[in-house]
C-alpha cells in the first residue's frame, strides 16, 4: 500500500503551532567549562617496553603519574621512548626524564607523553585532568 501525498488535502481547521524560543543556542558558548578526569594503569612488558600515555591535547590541564614497580623514563617522542638506552640495562644514561619508583609526578603540558622501562613488568598508574 502506498500513499500519495500530492493529493493530500490540508484541512483549513488545522491549528497552527506557535513556537517560542526559550534559550539561545549560542548561549552554550558562555557555559562554564567543566573539569573531567580519567584514570588508567598500564603495564610495560618485554613485548611492550614503551607506550604513549597521552597524545597532544589542548584541553588537558595535567597528567598525574605514579610509578609502581620499577623506574621508568618519561619522554616526548617515539624515538626517545624506543631508544635502547631507555629499554636495557640499569638506565645509566636515559633519553628523557628518569622517574624513580614510589613518587607521584605531575606534568602540566599539552604535548605527547611516553614512558619506557628496562625492567618488567612495570606498572604506571595515571590520571588525566581535562577542562572541556
Amino acid at each position: 500500500m502506498t500513499a500519495n501525498y500530492d493529493d493530500a488535502v490540508v484541512s483549513p481547521e488545522m491549528p497552527t503551532v506557535n513556537v517560542r524560543v526559550i534559550e539561545d543556542a549560542n548561549k552554550a558558548k558562555d557555559r562554564p567549562k567543566e573539569i573531567r578526569s580519567s584514570h588508567r594503569t598500564i603495564v610495560l612488558t618485554l613485548a611492550n617496553p614503551w607506550v604513549q600515555l597521552v597524545g597532544y591535547d589542548p584541553a588537558r590541564i595535567s597528567l598525574f603519574m605514579n610509578i609502581m614497580d620499577n623506574p621508568v623514563v618519561l619522554s616526548g617522542s617515539i624515538s626517545e621512548a624506543s631508544d635502547p638506552a631507555n629499554l636495557t640495562g640499569a638506565l645509566v644514561a636515559p633519553n628523557g626524564r628518569l622517574m624513580p619508583v614510589g613518587n607521584d609526578y605531575v606534568v602540566r603540558a599539552h604535548d605527547e607523553q611516553f614512558v619506557s622501562a628496562a625492567t618488567y613488568p612495570t606498572r604506571v598508574s595515571f590520571t588525566i585532568i581535562r577542562q572541556v
